[in-house]
C-alpha cells in the first residue's frame, strides 16, 4: 500500500472467531491434569479459580490457572495442551455471528494485509508488533484502525501508537456457541457473568473512539472512528 492510504486490522479471537471453545477445552485439560487425590481437583474450587482468573487477568487465565493448579509441571502440559487445541481447531473454532457476511458486504475492501504474531518474535500488547504491521502495511499510524475485543491487548497498544481503534464486546451469550458437553455446561455460565470492559480507567489517548457490540455495529463504529480525531 501506497503512504496515505487507510488500513483496518482485525483481531482474531473473539472478531472473527469465537475463542470461548478454546478456553473451555484449556480449562478442561487442565483440570484433567490434576492429580485426582490433590484438593486441587474438586471441581467447585477449580472452578472458583477459573473464574477469577478470568476476571483479574483475563488473556493470561489459561497461563494463571494452569500455573496454580500444576505448579512446575504446567510447561509440559501447556506444552500438549497446545499440541491438541491446533490438532482440533477446525472443531473448535466458530465464526463471530456476522462477522463473515461484514466482511463480505464490504470491509473486506478496507484492508489487505495479514499479519500474524506467530511468525514475529514479539506479540501483542508489545508495541514493536503494531510497528511491524504498519511497516509492512507501509501505513502511518494515524491511518490505520485497530478493531478488536480486548483493551489492554488491541485498544490501548494501538491508540498509544497514534492508531485509531474500535472495541467490539460481543457477550458470550451473543457468539452463537452452544456447549455440548458437561464442561462447556460448567464454563459458558462463567464466560457469561464477565462483565463488559471499563473505560472509565483509561486516559482519553487510549480510549477507542468507537465501541461495537455485534457485527452489525462495526461498519459505522469504523465510519465514527475515521472522522474521530487523534
Amino acid at each position: 500500500m501506497a503512504r496515505g492510504q487507510r488500513i483496518v486490522f482485525f483481531d482474531v479471537g473473539n472478531v472473527l472467531i469465537d475463542e470461548d471453545p478454546f478456553l473451555c477445552e484449556s480449562f478442561r485439560l487442565i483440570h484433567r491434569a490434576i492429580p485426582t487425590t490433590s484438593p486441587k481437583a474438586q471441581m467447585e474450587r477449580y472452578l472458583i479459580l477459573v473464574e477469577r482468573a478470568l476476571r483479574t487477568h483475563l488473556h493470561l487465565a489459561v497461563e494463571r490457572v494452569g500455573y496454580r493448579s500444576l505448579g512446575k509441571n504446567w510447561p509440559k502440559v501447556r506444552r500438549a495442551i497446545g499440541v491438541e487445541l491446533d490438532r482440533r481447531w477446525w472443531n473448535l473454532a466458530r465464526p463471530i455471528p456476522g462477522a463473515r457476511g461484514a466482511l463480505e458486504e464490504g470491509l473486506l475492501e478496507l484492508f489487505d494485509v495479514v499479519i500474524l504474531d506467530s511468525q514475529h518474535s514479539v506479540s501483542k500488547p508489545d508495541p514493536a508488533i503494531y510497528r511491524i504491521a504498519l511497516e509492512e502495511a507501509k501505513v502511518d499510524p494515524q491511518d490505520a484502525l485497530m478493531v478488536g475485543d480486548r483493551l489492554d491487548n488491541d485498544v490501548v497498544p494501538a491508540r498509544r501508537l497514534g492508531m485509531r481503534a474500535v472495541l467490539l464486546w460481543i457477550p458470550t451469550g451473543e457468539k452463537g456457541w452452544e456447549p455440548r458437553d458437561e464442561w462447556g455446561g460448567l464454563l459458558r455460565p462463567i464466560l457469561e457473568r464477565l462483565p463488559a470492559p471499563r473505560l472509565e480507567h483509561l486516559l482519553p489517548r487510549e480510549r477507542p473512539m468507537a465501541v461495537a457490540n455485534n457485527w452489525e455495529e462495526v461498519g459505522e463504529a469504523v465510519a465514527n472512528a475515521w472522522m474521530a480525531e487523534i
